[in-house]
């Protein structure tokens, strides 16, 4: 063994205090802009902040860090309801970490999170929107799946069922087998899942009652609709020339410079000739901020023009990365900058985040399809199915092929499931007792 020693350079970016304020002036609302900006008026004399009359200034929150007002989502929550899964998973996160690197990634995997409690965006995704690696990540997911209620941040459904059987100690190799081969149980295949765990189909059965005694959806016991209180940050509207994007400016602060004149006074000098460098940085901060929305929600409704025109059927696939690329910024930024927002549209408010739609993969040399885009499609053949003879899941691939989109049969279960549409039994009961 042979010991050596040699030098490497490496290059790391270090995030200045005013770089980590200027993320934060880009995720906020601009009701929290314009709160921020009121409080940084009562302490710079050279700042000169006015904010539209009419526009709403929401109350302060108590301090959690960088994190309180930009993740306050612009909604609120109806008083007797339970708290959102957002709120509830940010509390836990409050507590079990501490550490700013650790704390962001576990922000980031937070807003991924769909309403059933499962993680929506692949690891990988999450990472570039943190900025780190893939691995890091991993890490902070793994103590994030220990959060309550069991099964969050779960990946697929038998990682979920198997977070919650784990919490309980009860997650057996038997078990662990079973989740592995759920297809074997939607086929109704017991006897070849009773081979694959060596035990006979009754431990088979047993086995299958506690499985069903879990919670698939652990999200669901979350207020889910929430009502925005705030305008949209931006709208888009059909010009001559096509759709055009801009700012909802009635709603944005205005920032004036004052100028600092000379007191006599070395040190008071010195101290306003500092206010208005850091007043003078604010409004250019500010105007970056609206550049970068901007230019997002315009690449955004630029690629998924079809989208406004004829609904969520026409959504393509589009991710992170192929906008920040193209408007040569990092994933983090874009995520920073769509995260919370809403755009006005002529289909109606909705997030800034639904242009966004993750690709599936197709069999053959057919192009990658919009996840978003085929789970509209599942529910529009069920809509126009005979209530009478419901179609089943396999009929459902099959119409849907011939309408051009390529789905599995577990794919089409999954989207039916998680757009809340019974199985197509259930749907032949409910419309024979109607």
């Amino acid at each position: 063994m042979d010991m050596m020693q040699f030098q490497r350079q490496t290059t790391q970016l270090a995030m200045t205090q005013r770089m980590q304020e200027s993320l934060r002036i880009l995720q906020m609302s601009n009701a929290d802009l314009g709160d921020y900006l009121a409080a940084q008026a009562l302490e710079n004399p050279c700042l000169e902040v006015r904010v539209p009359e009419g526009a709403s200034v929401a109350p302060p929150l108590p301090s959690r860090g960088i994190q309180a007002a930009v993740d306050r989502d612009a909604f609120a929550t109806v008083e007797g309801q339970p708290p959102s899964l957002l709120a509830h998973v940010e509390a836990q996160i409050d507590l079990a970490f501490f550490d700013p690197g650790d704390r962001r990634i576990a922000l980031a995997f937070a807003e991924a999170l769909e309403p059933s409690g499962w993680l929506g965006a692949p690891v990988a995704e999450v990472a570039a929107a943190a900025g780190v690696e893939e691995d890091e990540a991993l890490v902070i997911l793994e103590r994030l799946q220990a959060f309550e209620p069991a099964g969050l941040f779960a990946r697929s459904l038998a990682e979920c069922l198997a977070l919650q059987l784990a919490d309980l100690g009860l997650l057996t190799w038997e078990l662990r087998t079973m989740l592995d081969h759920l297809h074997l149980v939607a086929e109704g295949k017991l006897a070849d899942l009773a081979r694959r765990c060596d035990c006979e189909i009754e431990h088979v059965r047993e086995n299958l009652a506690l499985i069903r005694s879990l919670k698939p959806k652990p999200g669901e016991a979350f207020a889910q609709d929430r009502t925005p209180i705030q305008p949209p940050d931006v709208r888009v509207l059909r010009g001559k020339d096509g759709w055009e994007v801009e700012l909802t400016r009635a709603q944005l602060p205005r920032i004036t410079v004052a100028e600092a004149g000379a007191t006599g006074d070395a040190a008071a000098d010195a101290w306003l000739t500092r206010a208005q460098s850091q007043a003078r940085w604010l409004m250019r901060a500010v105007e970056r901020r609206q550049a970068t929305l901007l230019r997002t929600a315009a690449c955004l409704v630029r690629h998924q023009s079809a989208f406004l025109e004829q609904g969520p059927r026409a959504l393509k696939p589009l991710s992170m990365e192929e906008v920040a690329l193209e408007l040569e910024l990092h994933p983090s930024t874009i995520s920073r900058a769509t995260a919370t927002r809403l755009i006005e549209t002529p289909r109606g408010l909705v997030p800034l985040r639904s242009f966004f739609s993750r690709s599936v993969a197709s069999d053959g040399p057919a192009a990658p399809q919009s996840q978003d885009a085929l789970m509209a499609l599942v529910g529009e053949i069920v809509a126009r199915e005979d209530r009478s003879r419901p179609l089943s899941d396999d009929a459902i691939v099959k119409q849907a092929k011939l309408m051009g989109a390529v789905l599995a049969r577990r794919t089409v279960t999954k989207y039916r499931e998680a757009l809340g549409i019974p199985s197509s039994y259930d749907r032949k009961r409910a419309g024979a007792a109607a």
